[in-house]
């Protein structure tokens, strides 16, 4: 005879964990507030599994099999977890390992009677059709997670809105695995992530003119302007160095390109030996840089970044107007001007950092390829702008290395 503990306990730790997972979403949303939900996030996952291993009880298990796999889980997670940053290749691959999983189990469930159908449970064809769902959304989300890590998506920060799409349709095949066994928390969950998912595709696709779909398949659409530069100036990292020595403010830009050469600790290095000779540095975060937004967050984070000196990107446009130098490590389209001033340019319309605003802005950047939305940046020909041809990291590096002899040669 099952015991009763779970009719009293399952449904308070079931709410617990909803009210976490949504408050967490909420909190994530913001630089300030996004370590606190994260911290939610994982309380939500905690009390989820409780409130499961909870309903168990008096089910006939076997306990051995269920503790391999939370182990196995366990350990995965941590393992990828203390390898470093989530890095362009891992990430798709992580958004679309729960819809691929849903799926397996939605096959299972589909030729067994395992797992057992809870009371709210579908039954016959609707539980068929929702089992089918739930394959069909996990073979999606695997197949927006390869295109996402070895397509055309992988080639630009576009990719964050295929990994979004990865995510969302991972969350759909969970809700739907949870819809045909009657499992309220695996449908409350999996519908929060779909449905962020699926809005944050948007958002991101909106923010570099491109549709996710595009990006995810390599679609292009006829984009307008050229994108061939006439008057670039270019400088070295030693150049560079004597610019920011001479700040008093200035303001540090990351964007995709930092995160793909891992150059978040070469940028603290930098900022910090600026900071030794009494500059003011912040760090204004553009909701679509980086893999997924928050990637730049936790990059940041990753190289001891204080979170006082992140802004965001509407409060970093009044800090560039005041900022002897405006660093860009990697960006492009989101600080492109297009944005504001050419109704004909694909970025048109997206919130963009105004670094023109600086006296003096340094562009950290392989070459003059345009960004993932395909548009040419005028910022560039700007007589206030110089680039710094080259590798993130190596660029970063070279320019502490110079900044630290300056420091040397004072003392």
């Amino acid at each position: 005879m099952r015991s009763s503990l779970p009719a009293v306990v399952v449904p308070i730790l079931y709410m617990a964990s909803a009210l976490a997972f949504m408050m967490g979403l909420k909190l994530m949303c913001r630089n300030r507030t996004a370590r606190r939900g994260s911290r939610l996030l994982a309380s939500g996952f905690a009390l989820a599994l409780l409130g499961m291993g909870c309903e168990q009880i008096g089910v006939d298990l076997q306990p051995g099999l269920v503790l391999l796999g939370v182990g196995i889980g366990i350990a995965l997670g941590g393992l990828l977890g203390n390898l470093g940053s989530v890095g362009p290749g891992l990430g798709p691959w992580l958004a679309g390992a729960g819809g691929t999983a849903s799926a397996l189990l939605a096959v299972s469930a589909f030729v067994s009677d395992w797992p057992a159908p809870g009371p709210l449970a579908l039954a016959g064809g609707p539980r068929g059709a929702a089992l089918g769902l739930a394959v069909v959304a996990g073979a999606a989300a695997l197949l927006f997670g390869l295109r996402a890590s070895v397509g055309a998506a992988a080639r630009g920060h576009g990719q964050s809105a295929v990994v979004a799409l990865a995510a969302s349709t991972s969350g759909l095949a969970s809700a739907m695995v949870g819809f045909a066994l009657g499992d309220a928390i695996v449908v409350t969950v999996g519908g929060l992530l779909a449905a962020a998912g699926y809005a944050l595709s948007a958002i991101v696709g909106a923010a570099i003119g491109r549709n996710a779909l595009d990006v995810a398949f390599g679609v292009e659409r006829k984009r307008t302007g050229p994108n061939s530069y006439r008057e670039v100036q270019a400088c070295g990292p030693e150049e560079a160095a004597m610019v920011l020595e001479t700040a008093r403010k200035v303001v540090v830009v990351p964007g995709y390109g930092m995160a793909v050469a891992q150059a978040q600790h070469a940028l603290a290095d930098v900022t910090l030996l600026l900071e030794q000779r009494g500059v003011e540095t912040s760090y204004a975060v553009h909701p679509a840089a980086g893999l997924i937004p928050g990637h730049i967050n936790i990059l940041l984070d990753e190289a001891k970044v204080p979170r006082e000196r992140l802004c965001e990107w509407r409060a970093a446009n009044a800090k560039l107007a005041e900022a002897d130098v405006a660093l860009v490590v990697g960006a492009n389209d989101i600080v492109n001007p297009d944005a504001r001033d050419n109704p004909s340019s694909s970025v048109h319309g997206m919130p963009f950092l105004d670094v023109g605003r600086a006296h003096t802005v340094l562009v950290i950047k392989r070459s003059l390829r345009p960004g993932a939305a395909g548009a040419k940046n005028p910022l560039f020909e700007q007589a206030n702008v110089n680039l710094v041809f080259g590798d993130a990291k190596k660029v970063l590096q070279a320019i502490g290395v110079e900044l630290k002899a300056q420091t040397q040669a004072a003392a």
